[in-house]
């Protein structure tokens, strides 16, 4: 859900308590890609349970201002 005011979001991706991914895309929406490169590691989907969460960017986004968790929700790999 797009929220009034918010420049970008930040969405970030955790697979057993590990940070794979924190992205700042402008619009309410995002599609991992099967592989991805974060803080000089590679990363691809596989098996396992992910949980994302996201928030909404108040401002230009070097301020580094978040509104409230806008939502969270988890899913599951099963083969890759």
């Amino acid at each position: 859900m797009a929220v009034r005011g918010a420049l970008y979001y930040n969405l970030q991706l955790y697979r057993g308590g590990r940070k794979l991914i924190s992205v700042w895309p402008s619009h309410n929406r995002y599609a991992l890609a099967g592989s991805w490169t974060y803080k000089k590691h590679r990363y691809r989907l596989t098996r396992g349970l992910y949980t994302w969460f996201v928030w909404p960017g108040i401002g230009p986004r070097a301020a580094a201002r978040y509104g409230k968790l806008l939502g969270k929700g988890s899913f599951l790999v099963v083969s890759r």
